[in-house]
């Protein structure tokens, strides 16, 4: 029985450290991919790897879809879809500590991870991921 345990102890404690980099800062290049966090910029962040379900491009799908609809004239509100596996994105990964599918929006120091709501929705019920993305967009939006 201890010997189980033992085993299933070292098990768990090497899968809970394999998913994230826990760098402090990334070295920035010229090609790095920047984003403006200007108090008043709402950052919409779709984060993904190359390879991707079909629940993932139906995130990116809506995600950029209410942007480009609803916010295509208000320039403080910035869609950005970053490839965790492009290089160029590696800064950006590494300060929301991203390293799979997720979605963010993002103000300032102020974060709204949204990830589990629209892969829970996306395919099921898009119209409702639509109308709570919209809604954390205007919510930041009208924070001082």
């Amino acid at each position: 029985m201890k010997k189980f345990l033992t085993l299933a102890f070292a098990a768990l404690l090497l899968l809970s450290c394999g998913g994230r980099q826990t760098t402090p800062e990334a070295a920035v290049s010229a090609d790095d991919v920047l984003l403006d966090y200007s108090p008043q910029i709402v950052n919409v962040l779709y984060f993904h790897g190359t390879q991707r379900c079909k629940t993932c491009i139906a995130v990116g799908e809506i995600v950029k879809e209410v942007v480009n609809i609803r916010f295509s004239d208000n320039k403080n509100v910035v869609f950005t879809e970053v490839n965790t596996d492009d290089p160029k994105f590696k800064a950006i990964a590494e300060k929301y500590k991203i390293s799979w599918s997720s979605l963010v929006i993002s103000k300032g120091e102020n974060n709204t991870d949204m990830t589990d709501f629209a892969f829970a929705n996306a395919i099921k019920d898009p119209d409702v991921l639509r109308a709570e993305i919209e809604s954390v967009i205007n919510t930041n939006l009208s924070a001082q």
